[in-house]
């Protein structure tokens, strides 16, 4: 009789676990359908965290697969990767200790003299990044910078325009802005140019607002290295189980500041890599 009935109080909490086990799986993929529904809607989302209490970076980056899955089956591509808090400040400020990385996906992408609606977006951002295109299919950890620099083919001037869709801007975390695919939205390719014609680590930037300077930065602000930037972005994305395609691209995180989306006519010029003009409307 004993027995009996420590087997009955052993199943009845073997039940109880798989009920709650349960309960967290609906949860997320009720956060995934949140965010892809904010996403169709162009409004904001609850803090993954705050649905999801303990949100680690290893879930959120599973969660973002599940994201990006669900965006393709829509019909989108992943048409490359990004970089995200790129600087140690930006880090602390999210509470994580390494930089994010999210996809950019074909329907965001923009060409120069680009129109841009700000009610496109929840929150509008703009960053000047560098580009790269890849020349090879990347599907192991690449070893160093100089094997690295032998699988991109061109490099380009960027600017990724990336909208924070979060409900509460003033408790978001890490694992949420990984969630969101690191906020990706759109981006601005600039003209390409051989990797050989130029030396990204030395590019800097100065972005103009109807002739006003309201960004300065250089290559080093992103990890403190460019190709290192670019290093880390290849090797995360490959740990995370994604295959780099030829003709993919990556954008490395803001040179200097990530700064509102204000209306007006934008000037950027990434010196030896060129320029790019775009508006916001």
């Amino acid at each position: 009789m004993m027995k009996s009935g420590i087997v009955g109080r052993l199943l009845c909490v073997f039940m109880a676990v798989l009920f709650l086990a349960g309960l967290c799986w609906a949860n997320e993929e009720q956060v995934i359908k949140s965010v892809l529904d904010a996403r169709a809607a162009v409004k904001p989302f609850p803090n993954p965290s705050a649905k999801l209490p303990g949100l680690t970076v290893e879930k959120a980056y599973a969660m973002q697969k599940d994201l990006v899955k669900a965006l393709v089956q829509k019909g989108d591509t992943v048409s490359g990767f990004k970089g995200g808090l790129t600087s140690e400040a930006g880090q602390k400020r999210f509470g994580v200790n390494d930089a994010l990385m999210g996809q950019i996906f074909k329907s965001g992408e923009l060409g120069p003299d680009a129109v841009v609606n700000s009610k496109d977006f929840v929150r509008l951002f703009i960053e000047n990044e560098i580009g790269y295109v890849i020349g090879q299919k990347i599907s192991q950890p690449v070893k160093d910078v100089d094997s690295l620099k032998k699988m991109i083919k061109e490099v380009f001037p960027a600017v990724e325009l990336p909208d924070l869709r979060f409900e509460d801007m003033k408790t978001v975390k890490g694992p949420d802005i990984i969630v969101d695919a690191v906020g990706s939205a759109k981006y601005i390719v600039g003209k390409k140019m051989p990797v050989d014609k130029v030396d990204v680590s030395k590019v800097e930037v100065t972005l103009k607002l109807d002739g006003n300077v309201v960004n300065q930065g250089k290559a080093s602000d992103c990890l403190g290295d460019q190709w290192k930037a670019a290093l880390w972005l290849v090797n995360a994305a490959v740990a995370k189980g994604w295959v780099i395609e030829p003709g993919q691209i990556l954008i490395t995180g803001a040179m200097g500041n990530m700064i509102p989306g204000k209306p007006g006519k934008y000037e950027g010029n990434w010196g030896p890599l060129g320029t790019l003009s775009w508006t916001v409307k």
